[in-house]
């Protein structure tokens, strides 16, 4: 018999042929005479013997039908372990990929890329509804990522508040929800805005307290 180790395909020509005899129950071995224990079989099967300790139990298996059926579960079952471990590296591999696909469409920036940005509306005369302007200038915001912090109008109180970019009232392109608190008698919203994707031009800025009306702002993005 030669030294060398079986080749896959010679492995597989082997086993399809012990299959067709040994399997059929030709090759009984109710006292397990000469049979190697149930460690050598495992590690035979998941490829953990040394090319000359695999070949000394090459010829048993093909004459001992009770060891070839214990070989053949534990290949079944290595098989099916690897398909897992496969499966969920390829997994693994395709949620890293979503999320750098994610950053990459968002545009994510570092922290330091974040831009303080302060609106103080709290002496601005505002009209609430979609109807009107304010009587005064646009706001302006550069258009950018943003850490906004709105210093709301007189009267308006802490809480829950909705607040967007909108093109049209009811078509916003940005929307987003925070907490108001009073900081030195204002209430003070903040919030993260990112405008980098959006046209520079004339948009509104809504907000309002959840279940009350909006109040609309001209906007212009630089």
């Amino acid at each position: 018999m030669s030294d060398r180790p079986l080749t896959k395909r010679e492995e597989r020509r082997l086993i399809k042929a012990y299959r067709r005899v040994v399997l059929g129950g030709e090759f009984p071995n109710p006292n397990r005479a000469g049979c190697p224990d149930s460690k050598i079989l495992e590690a035979m099967a998941i490829r953990k013997l040394q090319p000359e300790q695999v070949l000394n139990w090459t010829e048993h298996l093909g004459t001992c039908s009770p060891c070839f059926h214990e070989y053949t579960e534990f290949r079944e079952d290595y098989k099916r372990l690897r398909f897992r471990r496969i499966a969920s590296m390829a997994a693994c591999v395709v949620a890293v990929a979503a999320v750098v696909v994610w950053l990459v469409v968002n545009h994510l920036v570092g922290p330091g890329h974040l831009q303080a940005v302060t609106l103080d509306l709290s002496n601005w005369a505002t009209l609430r509804g979609a109807e009107g302007n304010a009587p005064n200038p646009p706001l302006q915001l550069p258009k950018g990522y943003l850490n906004l912090t709105l210093h709301l109008p007189a009267g308006s109180e802490p809480g829950t508040y909705d607040v967007q970019v909108v093109r049209e009232p009811g078509q916003p392109i940005w929307s987003a929800q925070g907490e108001a608190t009073f900081e030195n008698y204002k209430a003070t919203l903040r919030v993260k805005v990112d405008l980098r994707r959006f046209t520079p031009g004339l948009y509104q800025l809504a907000f309002r307290r959840q279940d009350r009306s909006w109040t609309y702002i001209p906007l212009v993005l630089k």
